[in-house]
């Protein structure tokens, strides 16, 4: 059984749609605490990372830019690896999603 899940920018007016299993959409919001200390860890190497700003010595201070395909991105190639891709961005649903999230 195939979940919908709609996706919010706190600064896009638009929202994007994640298709996935409804395993994995019942627990999105999990997972998507799961994936903020990810993306937001600078251990990780992704290439969401962009320079904000530099400090007063000139050492580049790091940010994060990212949109739905990251998280995406996460669950298909980071949390979920050994598995087929569970999860995709689509169009407008038919259907209203059944979860909501936001970044």
């Amino acid at each position: 059984m195939i979940m919908i899940v709609k996706l919010e920018f706190m600064y896009e007016s638009d929202s994007e749609y994640m298709s996935c299993p409804a395993k994995v959409g019942r627990n999105v919001r999990k997972l998507q605490r799961q994936f903020d200390k990810w993306i937001y860890d600078r251990n990780n190497k992704h290439p969401y990372w962009v320079i904000a700003d530099e400090d007063e010595e000139g050492n580049e201070i790091y940010g994060v830019c990212f949109n739905a395909e990251a998280f995406v991105y996460w669950l298909n190639d980071v949390k979920f690896v050994k598995r087929k891709k569970i999860a995709k961005l689509i169009d407008k649903p038919a259907d209203p999603p059944k979860k909501k999230l936001r970044f």
